[in-house]
């Protein structure tokens, strides 16, 4: 009976420890705000405008700053790469912004996700945009 409780309680440890290692998402359940651009000093106000939303068939889409984008994505539970992303191409104040947003995008090459928050990466391991859930 002894040994019973001690597999019993080392299966409930391992399981605990297993399941605290990486939250699991599914992106598309969620839409997403930038709230720090890696290459831009837009206020706070600005970043939290562009947004990002993956949706059916790898397909992703969202508001850049002046236009909204649409493109693709490809990822698993750690890397991730989007396709060349599109615009209507309309100018306005904010292009340095919407251009570097798109840029770092498709720079991404890895991302975690924890606590809410959404993090790329380019291939050193620096962070490219920082979102969280809306």
């Amino acid at each position: 009976m002894k040994s019973y409780v001690s597999l019993f309680s080392l299966i409930f440890v391992a399981l605990f420890i297993f399941s605290c290692e990486s939250e699991p998402v599914d992106l598309s359940d969620h839409d997403w705000k930038v709230i720090n651009l890696t290459g831009t000093s837009a206020p706070k106000e600005k970043l939290e405008g562009l947004t990002l939303e993956f949706k059916e068939g790898q397909e992703i889409g969202g508001f850049a700053g002046c236009n909204d984008y649409r493109g693709g994505a490809t990822y698993n539970r750690e890397q991730i790469k989007f396709s060349t992303l599109y615009t209507d191409g309309d100018n306005c104040e904010d292009m340095n912004v919407e251009r570097t947003f798109l840029s770092n995008l498709e720079s991404s090459s890895t991302y975690t996700y924890r606590a809410r928050k959404l993090v790329f990466y380019d291939d050193s391991g620096n962070i490219l945009v920082e979102m969280e859930r809306e």
